[in-house]
């Protein structure tokens, strides 16, 4: 990297994720850098959170409009209390940081959903 001509400068170093400490000295150093590298990554939101803000209220749209049409149907009534399990632990999920976790857990509330939806001759909600 030292040895390697760039051209004329300035030059720039775009690195698509996070730093370890230890790069981002080594980035000094060998670099030979005149501004301190910086990262700004936490000013981005993680696609799972853009994921959870647009599927979260979705499903929960959903299944308060599902649930009118199951009220007189006890045996429909724990799919409708999981998928609003699914749909808490979701946003817990993503609050304790496991992000993939809580991905997953909108997807089931969502599939449960779509499918009581199904089986009441109505679209799915996209």
């Amino acid at each position: 990297l030292k040895k390697k001509d760039f051209g004329k400068p300035p030059h720039t170093v775009i690195i698509p994720g996070r730093l370890h400490f230890t790069e981002s000295d080594a980035l000094k150093i060998l670099g030979e850098c005149v501004d301190e590298p910086f990262d700004n990554s936490e000013k981005t939101k993680k696609i799972s959170k853009q994921m959870m803000e647009k599927y979260v209220p979705m499903v929960r749209e959903a299944l308060k409009e599902i649930e009118s049409h199951y009220k007189n149907e006890k045996e429909f009534q724990v799919i409708l209390e999981n998928a609003n399990l699914y749909i808490q632990d979701a946003e817990k999920f993503l609050e304790d940081g496991q992000d993939e976790v809580a991905i997953l857990s909108i997807g089931y509330a969502d599939g449960l959903v779509d499918a009581l939806r199904l089986a009441k001759g109505l679209d799915p909600k996209m």
